[in-house]
């Protein structure tokens, strides 16, 4: 078991771009077993955060490193801010639901109720409602294999 954190910090949402895309590697399935967003803007506005199995999407940038929670190793998979053609969204896993005045919330399962992203799949972490700005404190993955 690996476990890697990833965050992205003050960044306003979008519903036709990603805020975060995940991106397992070839060879190594992933869990996501935490996920945690707070508003950061200072008026109230509804936003709905998806948490959504995604694919395609070209020439990705704006990568993010990935800080490892439990040794020292580097992760195998891949994140992403921006894409030249954002992912295509499929399956809604979660929503997370923020106020844009501090509010937060988070995806917590119990064990076993992980969300599964199988080698070589990915995960789009994008808005549904709103584009207030919001900071994506934590989300913790267990790299398998």
């Amino acid at each position: 078991m690996a476990l890697f954190s990833v965050t992205r910090t003050s960044s306003a949402l979008s519903t036709s771009a990603d805020t975060i895309t995940i991106v397992a590697s070839a060879t190594k399935p992933l869990r996501i077993l935490y996920v945690e967003a707070s508003g950061m803007g200072t008026a109230s506005a509804a936003n709905e955060i998806v948490i959504a199995r995604s694919s395609s999407g070209t020439t990705p940038g704006g990568a993010i490193t990935a800080s490892p929670l439990s040794g020292t190793g580097s992760a195998s998979f891949s994140a992403y801010t921006s894409y030249a053609v954002a992912p295509t969204l499929g399956a809604v896993l979660h929503r997370l639901t923020v106020n844009a005045n501090g509010g937060k919330d988070r995806f917590n399962p119990a064990p076993g109720l992980e969300i599964e992203v199988p080698a070589a799949g990915q995960v789009s972490i994008r808005s549904s409602s709103g584009t207030s700005s919001v900071t994506i404190n934590e989300i913790t993955i267990d790299e398998i294999g």
